[in-house]
């Protein structure tokens, strides 16, 4: 055998291998991630009577009002203020509790900005655009969940290089694009190159970008130090903790002053210190920018509302920067919603060249598997699963609508490694008895 044909042969395997075991996963986040794209836009459309205010000739000054939401939900809880991206919407303000071990809730309360009235409350924790970033981003899982995403990332990546290493022998012999009509197999394997092919670089970088924002938690301390790079980390305490988190300031003089200091600078949210640092933080974007939304940060003290600290990534190192870019390029959030539009219809070719995978895989083991007393037919295989997974997303999209994320959380990780236990016992359990079996026949 040639040593091109043996790798290509071994490709080929790696490619399959991959293909067969993170298939299921990799589709699911393809069309989670799709969805995520648009978690913003489909939360606001949803929920119209949250969002949607009258715009009047001016605002009303509101540190009163969310001083006095402290008081009532406890300044402690406070966790920040998301200001009106539009004149037409409402500003929300989160509070954090953690009421028990195994019960959180992220309470977000939206006040009109021109009138103080509050219209509407809501945990985030039970809401769609939760649902759908908690899902992509840990699948659910609360312990190991990002990590295996981003396992799913290499997954992916290693997929695509393979891929286009095997696709390279077919150019050759086949016209691209073309689509030979023969049987299922065929189709699905002449659709599956088309779309790999065409979609190569995007999926590079998604699953590049997707392996990094999964397993960050590993890789950041080999790479570069621990925490966000933009956060303020206060050298001096002028405060106790407690009289931190309760000191009242104007948030619209801080919004102002972060304005006056940073020109180019659009707010987005701000986050009050509790740490003793009387420090104010406001995070926002600079126009123009591909990096991650809310990653330019400037901090002030909230009595004098002097400059302790900015985050400007354009001045930042090339680490730093590389830091940022990974969850824009990921999302595709920083283009507006034409970006989106184009990150959309790429986003769904990784699931579409999972299940024609799939497909290939099942119609050209089809003969070997019918001779198991198992053995079950492709469209009701096919059927089965679909409904399953589909079933599944729908149970934990309710109980997070009247439990929250915990119990579903709950559910997932008991249920995953349970099953991966079984899967891991079963194989242990084949091993041993066809160990067995040819001890016997070798006798």
């Amino acid at each position: 055998m040639k040593k091109s044909q043996f790798w290509r042969k071994k490709m080929w395997s790696l490619h399959n291998w991959i293909g067969l075991y993170a298939g299921v996963v990799i589709a699911l986040l393809s069309i989670s991630g799709v969805v995520a794209l648009f978690k913003v836009e489909l939360d606001k459309t949803i929920n119209p009577s949250l969002y949607k205010v009258v715009p009047k000739s001016e605002k009303i000054t509101l540190t009163p009002i969310i001083d006095s939401l402290k008081s009532v939900y406890g300044h402690d809880t406070f966790n920040g203020i998301k200001f009106s991206e539009k004149p037409d919407e409402s500003v929300v303000v989160w509070f954090f509790m953690n009421k028990s071990s195994f019960e959180f809730i992220n309470w977000e309360i939206f006040i009109d900005p021109y009138s103080g009235k509050i219209v509407g409350e809501r945990d985030y924790f039970t809401t769609f655009a939760y649902f759908i970033r908690h899902l992509h981003v840990r699948l659910y899982e609360g312990l190991l969940g990002r990590k295996i995403v981003g396992i799913a990332g290499l997954a992916l990546l290693i997929s695509t290089i393979t891929g286009f290493w095997i696709y390279g022998g077919f150019m050759k012999k086949q016209f691209f694009g073309a689509i030979r009509k023969k049987n299922l197999r065929i189709v699905s394997a002449d659709y599956h190159k088309l779309i790999g092919i065409t979609s190569l670089f995007f999926n590079l970088v998604i699953a590049i970008t997707g392996a990094w924002l999964g397993l960050q938690g590993w890789l950041q301390p080999i790479v570069m130090e621990s925490g966000r790079p933009n956060k303020y980390h206060a050298i001096e305490k002028p405060l106790s903790q407690e009289n931190d988190t309760k000191y009242s300031f104007s948030f619209e003089d801080a919004y102002a002053t972060s304005r006056q200091l940073f020109p180019e600078f659009i707010p987005q949210t701000l986050v009050s210190s509790k740490d003793g640092s009387r420090s104010v933080s406001i995070y926002g974007t600079v126009p123009r920018t591909a990096f991650e939304r809310e990653s330019f940060v400037i901090t002030l003290d909230k009595e004098t509302f002097e400059e302790l600290h900015r985050f400007d990534i354009r001045k930042a190192s090339f680490g730093k920067k590389l830091f940022f870019i990974q969850e824009s390029m990921h999302f595709g959030d920083w283009g507006g919603i034409w970006l989106k539009i184009i990150y959309a219809f790429f986003g769904i070719t990784s699931g579409f060249l999972a299940m024609t995978g799939f497909l290939v895989y099942l119609k050209r083991t089809e003969r070997k598997r019918k001779t198991d007393h198992n053995f079950t037919a492709l469209k009701p295989l096919l059927i089965k699963w679909v409904l399953g997974i589909l079933g599944t997303l729908i149970l934990l999209a309710v109980l997070t609508q009247f439990y929250g994320m915990v119990l579903p959380s709950i559910i997932v990780i008991t249920t995953f490694y349970s099953w991966l236990l079984f899967l891991i016992i079963r194989e242990i359990t084949r091993s041993i008895k066809r160990k067995i079996l040819y001890s016997k026949e070798a006798i």
